[in-house]
């Protein structure tokens, strides 16, 4: 069974709830605001964890009360921060979310320590096997997830590539990636084109990203669950309706850190996007990213 090594981001989520989103140059009063571990890195690093892999996530937090805070509670979620340094004189990863009543989010982020990110620290911190399976998002330096990426397959591993958000891929590294995992917005970037706004169009945009190289494609579609395509074929997979949506933060997150999961615990590729869309089917159940995942259930290892 293989580990899922996380290179990514973590952040101090600043979470205010209110009723409805506010216009441009309109102030609202928000109803609660909590502080929790986020980034999309730590998210993906718990999600994969609470799925029962092995995790470990390679980062960075600032010298400030947040980067301890962070690091105790990812390890309370099981994930390794071994790999996780801490750069004294600038400040931890900061979101600044904004949830209304309907569950939907906004959120801004500020790098911080992030945008120190390297692949050489990924490397110089981890042995991959080929077993393993990393994890990338947009969170980070673009030219570190190129070095990982490289990294990555020179080791036989495979990597799951996740932009959110959405930068520049050079179409040779976006060929080397093994899984794409996209929401709607984000397929519709990085292929230059419209979002899709249905199942159809979203198979026919997996399809497309395919011809540019990527083994396989994840197209997330929030409440109507998920896309996929690859050598096995291709196939829409429902979200489940578990109960009332709560809060959609880091629900996506959950879906690409179990898929991670499944796949190094030796699922095939259609049955880790079936495990990683129940899992952000249970993430929408409860408030918060990581803190929505206790509910999860772990992927048992392939006999």
């Amino acid at each position: 069974m293989g580990r899922v090594i996380v290179v990514g981001s973590i952040n101090q989520d600043i979470t205010v709830t209110v009723d409805r989103f506010p216009r441009p140059g309109e102030t609202l009063s928000g109803t609660s605001t909590t502080y929790r571990l986020g980034g999309k890195g730590a998210n993906q690093a718990a999600a994969a964890a609470h799925g029962g892999a092995t995790t470990l996530l390679v980062g960075r937090v600032g010298g400030d009360p947040a980067g301890i805070t962070l690091r105790e509670e990812l390890r309370a979620h099981g994930v390794d921060v071994s790999a996780l340094r801490t750069d004294e004189e600038i400040t931890t990863g900061i979101a600044f979310i904004t949830v209304s009543s309907a569950g939907e989010n906004t959120i801004i982020l500020d790098a911080g320590a992030n945008g120190r990110v390297t692949g050489e620290q990924a490397a110089a911190a981890v042995e991959l096997t080929a077993d393993d399976v990393v994890v990338l998002q947009g969170e980070i330096p673009p030219t570190a997830n190129e070095t990982v990426i490289a990294w990555t397959h020179a080791a036989g591993a495979r990597v799951v590539l996740n932009p959110a958000p959405v930068y520049p891929i050079p179409p040779q590294t976006l060929a080397d990636v093994d899984v794409l995992v996209v929401n709607e917005t984000e397929c519709g970037l990085v292929l230059g084109a419209p979002a899709p706004e249905t199942t159809e169009s979203a198979l026919a945009a997996a399809a497309a990203l395919r011809e540019r190289g990527v083994a396989r494609v994840l197209v997330t579609l929030g409440g109507a669950g998920a896309v996929w395509a690859s050598d096995e074929g291709a196939g829409h997979v429902p979200a489940i309706d578990l109960g009332p949506v709560v809060d959609t933060t880091g629900a996506g997150d959950a879906t690409v850190g179990v898929l991670a999961a499944a796949l190094a615990a030796g699922r095939g590729f259609p049955e880790a996007v079936r495990e990683g869309v129940r899992a952000g089917s249970t993430a929408v159940l409860s408030a918060g990213a990581a803190a929505s995942y206790a509910g999860i259930t772990p992927i048992a290892p392939r006999p």
